[in-house]
């Protein structure tokens, strides 16, 4: 990102791989990713 100019963004993680994954663990991660985006907007 620093080679583009964009430096201090937050960034966002999702765990992968997604793909065989069940329902269960697609929205544990869901969640997780949601909880992170409140974080970052509230800061």
């Amino acid at each position: 990102m620093a080679s583009l100019g964009i430096t201090g963004m937050p960034l966002l993680l999702v765990d992968h791989p997604l793909g065989g994954e069940r329902a269960e663990g697609v929205a544990r991660r869901a969640h997780q990713a949601v909880e992170q985006l409140a974080g970052l907007i509230g800061r």
